[in-house]
């Protein structure tokens, strides 16, 4: 049996593979693979005529290929790289972070290439390997020369073969089969040509090996055995297999596959649907009613249209344009397609009213967002487990930790959400610095605005003309209470504010400087959120809702006496507050 022999999984789903690369690529690949007739069948396919050659060149060139494969792929990749990865790796293995493959290639860069191919082949492997060197090493000599453990990439196309062994009761892959591309240079130094190898991986006796072949099966070296930093060879392949559905060895389903087949049958659609409109699309003149000597004599064997030119006809002749009526059918097969591409999954937010929030979208598409989740955290688990094995090939200590986002869509907060949130923080149920990272996540405020917190209750207002709204013991700038407003009215908002009392659930605001403009319509501010009193006199706002109108806030009275001080409040000819004055 030669080396290059393959495993039935990967015989099986090898096409569906390279299906789904080319629907991902694009026009050129599905237009030209097998001379296009792979994926568009040519009509008449019984007649080997030059002519019909040439007609279905012309038919397939009118075709339209929609990459909604692609499309999808692309947006489910930027769905999960929306936020950057976070990763925590010890000294040893820390280079990782700029170069995992030996190449160049970051950890970071490497985990895109992982999740985008499994969205295309549900099947990726990583081998930790590293430079074969006698035992004995030190860490300074590895230091010296240079030496490092890096995750090398194998795409599905690579992992051509494989088998597992239960040994010691745990389940362990005791063969992989790696194919591979090198390039040979040839003998001028110029010219290079690739040529297959396969690098095949062996649990021999409970005991790692190597070895690499040529594409005629013959060994291309010595079989020998990796070893880790202390000089001990390995008792398990440190080869990772990652999946769509979980990280063994066997085949999980493309997540493109099925969007793939709706892609390429609306494609085929779409040559139908070109290829009728080009054929009886345009109107044909009909000319009846003519003998031989008027077409030879008057219309001199041809025929002008057009309205400056003028058509002489004989007595009871006739003419007229003849059009065949739109064939409907493709392009009903091509609507029913997009439907059906919908449905799958291959647009990630399809908002058909205009206003489909992402949170709606979410839920909408919560099937596809799950599958994409598990993929991530499959990608995870294998980046994990491929690090902790380049760490045995380095030495040293120290946990991996590699978080990858699973947010696909922005954290929305409503308004009666954010107002909770002020509830808990003020009774010092959660942190301020809890409450300013919900409210930066969901875009009610920016991260500048977080100027940090403690866990102490209570705010204050503070102080007129520069003012700010603190938690207590913290200060936090009063843009953001400003760009909560905004949010809730959807229009700027300009406010003064000046000192209060910490005195929480309730705000006691001890003068009427309280100046806060909104454009029209109304602010509500969900049930026990805050008690706002003023006084003297009082005004005391203890019901469910606090209704600011525009354009302002009205306080009844016109005279606050504070303190053997009296300070006057100005009113329009509305009894709007426009100001105050001391006395």
């Amino acid at each position: 049996m030669p080396v290059s022999d393959q495993h039935k999984e990967y015989i099986k789903y090898l096409p569906r593979v390279l299906q789904v690369r080319d629907c991902v690529e694009g026009a050129d690949a599905v237009k030209t693979r097998d001379g296009g007739k792979k994926y568009l069948p040519k009509p008449n396919a019984s007649d080997l005529s030059q002519e019909n050659e040439d007609r279905y060149t012309a038919y397939k060139k009118r075709a339209s290929y929609v990459n909604f494969t692609g499309q999808t792929k692309e947006g489910m990749l930027g769905m999960v790289f929306r936020k950057p990865m976070a990763y925590e790796l010890p000294d040893a293995i820390k280079y990782l972070e700029e170069n995992a493959t030996g190449g160049g290639l970051s950890l970071e860069q490497l985990t895109v290439d992982i999740v985008g191919d499994e969205l295309e082949t549900a099947k990726y492997g990583i081998l930790v390997d590293y430079p074969d060197a006698e035992e004995g090493v030190t860490q300074a000599e590895v230091t010296a020369r240079g030496l490092r453990a890096s995750l090398l990439p194998y795409p599905f196309e690579s992992i051509v073969n494989w088998r597992c062994e239960v040994i010691d009761g745990v389940k362990k892959l005791s063969l992989v089969v790696l194919h591979e591309m090198v390039e040979e240079v040839d003998d001028d130094g110029f010219g290079s040509e690739d040529v297959d190898q396969y690098r095949v991986l062996r649990l021999t006796d409970g005991v790692y090996t190597q070895q690499l072949y040529d594409e005629d099966s013959k060994p291309k070296g010595e079989e020998y055995s990796p070893r880790d930093f202390s000089g001990g060879t390995w008792d398990a392949i440190p080869f990772v297999i990652i999946g769509a559905q979980n990280n063994d060895e066997t085949t999980d389903k493309a997540p493109l596959y099925d969007i793939s087949e709706i892609n390429l049958a609306h494609y085929r659609n779409s040559a139908d649907y070109e290829e009728s409109s080009f054929m009886v699309g345009q109107p044909t003149p009909v000319i009846s009613g003519l003998s031989q000597s008027w077409v030879e004599e008057v219309l001199k064997g041809g025929v002008l249209l057009g309205s400056t030119k003028a058509l002489l006809l004989p007595v009871d002749a006739d003419a007229k344009l003849m059009q065949a009526e739109s064939n409907q059918m493709p392009l009903k097969g091509m609507e029913l397609k997009e439907d059906q591409l919908i449905k799958t999954g291959a647009r990630i937010i399809q908002d058909s009213s205009g206003n489909e929030t992402a949170e709606a979208a979410r839920i909408r598409f919560g099937g596809q967002n799950s599958k994409l989740s598990l993929i991530v955290m499959n990608v995870k688990d294998g980046l994990t487990k491929a690090c902790e094995w380049a760490i045995r090939f380095m030495g040293g200590d120290g946990e991996v930790s590699i978080s990858i986002n699973t947010e696909f869509y922005d954290k929305t907060l409503d308004a009666q959400q954010v107002m909770a949130l002020i509830q808990l923080a003020d009774r010092g149920d959660i942190s301020s610095d809890a409450l300013n990272n919900a409210l930066n996540r969901a875009g009610w405020t920016d991260e500048d605005d977080d100027e940090g917190g403690d866990d102490t209750r209570g705010f204050n207002l503070e102080p007129i003309n520069n003012a700010t709204l603190q938690p207590q013991g913290q200060a936090v700038e009063s843009q953001a209470l400003i760009s909560i407003l905004e949010k809730l009215t959807a229009a700027p908002v300009q406010g003064e504010l000046m000192t209060a009392e910490p005195i929480a659930p309730n705000i006691t605001i001890e003068a009427p400087v309280f100046n806060i403009q909104v454009p029209e319509g109304l602010i509500a501010f969900p049930e026990n959120m805050v008690n706002v009193e003023v006084s003297p006199p009082s005004v005391t706002v203890e019901a469910a809702q606090i209704n600011v109108e525009a354009p302002q806030i009205t306080v009844e009275g016109t005279t606050i006496q504070e303190g053997g001080k009296s300070i006057s409040i100005q009113r329009d000819e509305n009894g709007d507050i426009i100001g105050a004055e001391s006395e």
